[in-house]
């Protein structure tokens, strides 16, 4: 973040940094952590936090940059009413078309959120292929409004699903973020404007497809060895009689198995690879500490 309050931006003054410096650290970090290689673990992408926390210039040198790198690009973009305000008002345009101007819509780029997205923005999208991390939870948290999911999905524009961040959601939860997808937009278009099943589809193929990923997904052979498994012979979906419909509105919502590259995370519920009760005991005694200094 480079724009503070005392500018006109969001954050506040005490959090921005010199841009000269963010960029030459985004070189740092692509150029020691970034693997480009066919299926790899660890991957960089430039992410300035949001039009409205950095400069017109930053935003248009970090997507020469992204692109000189060979990496993606990711931001917030139209999240309420007040980001569309910003923007017409700071940049006399609305934000898919300042994303555009600026380098900013393509295969390698996603946005967060894109609750406010218009026809003439979703048609963009699906136009230059960028990609939207919906957040459902988040949006509903924070009072944004129903993205306009079901007509993104429509216009084929790629939507993955994203749980944004702990200060805007309480769980990064996956499969609460489908099911909250999955009804969010029956209540905005009726009950059959989205089904189970692409709910669950949005959350796996959907997110590989915004992050260029075709190594992963789905289980097909020669793919990535990640699979997530639920127990569904308990009580949560007890009575079904569709798997996937179980899953997405009644749960559970955490796996009893999580294998990831081939190797063994998660086993009957419980993690394999972190002592999970200290990290809790910890994390609980730092969030009080925070409490108590504010």
């Amino acid at each position: 973040m480079s724009i503070g309050e005392s500018a006109g931006g969001l954050p506040p003054d005490s959090l921005v940094e010199a841009e000269p410096a963010i960029l030459a650290d985004m070189i740092r970090v692509v150029d020691r952590f970034h693997d480009p290689r066919p299926g790899a673990m660890l991957r960089v992408g430039l992410a300035p936090c949001s039009p409205f926390s950095v400069s017109r210039g930053l935003m248009r040198d970090t997507a020469l940059l992204a692109r000189d790198k060979g990496v993606m690009l990711h931001t917030h973009l139209a999240e309420n009413d007040e980001d569309i305000a910003y923007s017409l008002s700071t940049f006399g345009c609305r934000p898919g078309q300042y994303a555009e101007d600026l380098g900013w819509t393509g295969p390698d780029v996603w946005h967060a959120h894109c609750v406010k997205l218009d026809g003439s923005e979703i048609t963009l999208f699906a136009r230059s292929g960028t990609g939207v991390a919906h957040c459902p939870c988040s949006n509903c948290r924070l009072g944004s409004g129903i993205a306009p999911v079901r007509a993104m999905r429509d216009a084929r524009v790629k939507v993955g699903l994203g749980v944004d961040g702990s200060a805007s959601n309480d769980a990064g939860n996956l499969v609460a973020e489908a099911r909250m997808a999955m009804l969010l937009q029956r209540v905005a278009r009726g009950a059959d404007a989205m089904a189970a099943r692409e709910a669950l589809e949005i959350a796996t193929l959907g997110g590989a497809r915004v992050l260029g990923r075709d190594d992963l997904g789905s289980v097909e052979p020669g793919k990535r060895a990640d699979l997530a498994i639920w127990d569904l012979s308990g009580i949560e979906a007890a009575g079904n009689w569709d798997p996937v419909a179980a899953l997405v509105l009644c749960g559970p919502t955490r796996v009893s198995g999580l294998i990831v590259e081939g190797r063994e995370v998660v086993r009957d519920g419980q993690l394999l690879t972190l002592d999970l009760a200290t990290l809790t005991q910890r994390q609980t005694r730092l969030a009080r500490h925070l409490a108590t200094r504010i």
